[in-house]
């Protein structure tokens, strides 16, 4: 598969005016080129007069070598990278004590997400209450100032960013191509299509809800286990053996090897644990920025 970049085309233009773009840049005929897909769209908008698309496209020919040989050193038109995601380990056959996710936010449901794809049939502990039962919480501290302090803006299933709305960052720099795999759990989830092709892409708020529940399901169906309203008050550490148990506020406790920590920034009294337990805590740096509405 080949990947052909800076493909500019005027804001209305045709199917087949793409088709015949990608055609010319690979120096074929429209008819040798097997197929291709848009793996970008963006807007380039800097000439008011001549506003563009502009597209990254994987195409694929019968002959990529010979190809490749004609077109000779072009920067836009390189072989394309493999995008599939590349699971690191799967769950032994042997009995194991399962992985604990502490958090379900954004970084607790994605580690979910992939140590249930693995195999690992993770346990879920999150201290706020299910989305949706969330989402009335929420309201009820917007619109009445009544506040539960463990079912907010900042706790509960989905995370602080449940209730923004929808956009989506990635890192510029992405050798891995783990961004993908984002996007692509999220079309499955039921985010529009487009996602995976938008140079910005956006979700929207009222989709974000059905998208955490739809995720949460996927995780229960390969054997992952939620327990909603458990805070967790301590951790069973080993200088040897690292961790060994999760202890919650009611004194129960999980047996586990793995604990993955996504808290999120406003559980102050696990960071309090961790500082006590001797574990390294850094602060994490963060921008700061504005906006100015001029009348």
């Amino acid at each position: 598969m080949l990947r052909v970049s800076e493909i500019r085309l005027p804001l209305d233009h045709s199917a087949d005016a793409l088709k015949n773009a990608v055609a010319k840049k690979l120096r074929i005929s429209p008819k040798e080129l097997v197929r291709f897909a848009v793996l970008k769209r963006g807007v380039d908008s800097r000439k008011r007069a001549a506003i563009v698309y502009v597209y990254i496209v994987d195409a694929v020919v019968a002959d990529e070598a010979t190809v490749l040989a004609r077109i000779g050193r072009d920067p836009h038109v390189t072989r394309a990278p493999d995008l599939e995601y590349k699971f690191v380990a799967q769950a032994p056959k042997r009995d194991f004590n399962r992985p604990v996710v502490i958090g379900a936010g954004p970084c607790g449901l994605f580690a979910a997400l992939i140590l249930a794809q693995s195999g690992f049939r993770p346990v879920i502990l999150e201290r706020g209450k299910v989305v949706r039962e969330r989402t009335k919480d929420t309201w009820g501290l917007w619109r009445k100032s009544v506040l539960d302090p463990e079912s907010n803006v900042q706790f509960g299933e989905g995370g602080a960013g449940t209730f923004s709305d929808g956009k989506l960052y990635s890192q510029i720099k992405d050798p891995r191509h783990l961004g993908r795999k984002v996007l692509t759990e999220f079309v499955k989830a039921g985010a529009p299509p487009e996602i995976l092709t938008e140079a910005h892409p956006h979700i929207g708020t009222f989709r974000l809800v059905t998208m955490v529940e739809s995720m949460r399901e996927t995780i229960e169906a390969l054997g992952g286990e939620y327990r909603f309203r458990h805070r967790v008050a301590d951790l069973e550490l080993d200088e040897r053996h690292g961790v060994r148990a999760v202890v919650l506020a009611d004194g129960s406790r999980i047996e586990t090897d793995h604990v993955v920590l996504a808290p999120g920034h406003s559980a102050r009294d696990v960071f309090e644990m961790l500082v006590a337990r001797g574990v390294d805590v850094e602060a994490k740096p963060f921008s700061i920025g504005f906006r100015i509405e001029h009348p």
